[in-house]
Parts: structure tokens; C-alpha cells; sequence
């Protein structure tokens, strides 16, 4: 398998992980630390941390009237053996189908018995919030 194959079928796994509000499975795709790199700082956050922070991400979007969240793989490609970025376009979606948001994300992946996140770029899911009037 390719890592652009490898890495939509990681995605595919990861978007619907956040359908279905499986925050222990969500955490389970990332390493056991993440570092998020942001606009108000670089921040660590151990797996147990990221699956509080997936709890009450998840309550937030359907706080925001997000019912269905969906993800395409925009870009990914391998960086060195079993380190690879990729680039994810998300709409979250209203109980309609109407686009409440949109962003694009950047992540790091390293492979070891799987692949899993070990960084994420969030700015542009923070500025569609904020553009939105949000407070994060």
C-alpha cells in the first residue's frame, strides 16, 4: 500500500471515530503524547489528556449544531520511513446538510505498529471558529 492509501484509509478511520463521538478511539490514533503547535503557543497533551480534550471538542461541535463531520485527505506524503505529513480538508455539517464550518488541517504521522498523529497544525480550524464569532 501507498502512504496516500495508507494514510485515507487512517483518516477514513480517524473522521469516523469523531461521527460517532468514540473519543477513546479517536485518542487511540494519536501517539502517546501530541504536541499541538498554535498561535498562542506550542502545547503537549498525553493520550489520556487528548481523549478528555476529544470529550469536550465532540460537545462543542454539537453545541455548535454540527451533526455530521467529514474529512478529505487533501495531500500526504512520506517525509522519511514511517514519518509522513498530511493535509485535511473538514466541513462539519448541520442536521440539514449545511456546511457549519470549514478548515484545513496539517499533521504529522509516525508509523510504528500503525500509523498515528504526532502533530497537528490546528490555526485554521481556530480562525473558522473565531471567524464564526466562537470563542475557543
Amino acid at each position: 500500500m501507498t502512504v496516500q492509501a495508507d494514510l485515507a484509509a487512517f483518516f477514513a478511520d480517524y473522521v469516523e471515530a469523531f461521527a460517532r463521538r468514540d473519543p477513546d478511539r479517536l485518542s487511540d490514533l494519536w501517539e502517546p503524547v501530541g504536541l499541538f503547535p498554535s498561535p498562542t503557543g506550542n502545547f503537549a497533551m498525553p493520550r489520556a489528556a487528548f481523549r478528555d480534550h476529544c470529550v469536550t471538542l465532540m460537545e462543542f461541535y454539537r453545541q455548535q449544531g454540527v451533526v455530521r463531520p467529514v474529512g478529505d485527505l487533501l495531500s500526504a506524503e512520506a517525509l522519511f520511513p514511517d514519518v509522513a505529513q498530511a493535509r485535511m480538508a473538514y466541513r462539519m455539517l448541520g442536521e440539514a446538510g449545511e456546511i457549519i464550518a470549514t478548515w484545513e488541517h496539517v499533521y504529522i504521522l509516525r508509523r510504528s505498529d500503525r500509523w498515528r498523529i504526532s502533530l497537528t497544525i490546528a490555526d485554521g480550524e481556530m480562525a473558522a471558529w473565531a471567524d464564526k464569532g466562537v470563542d475557543l
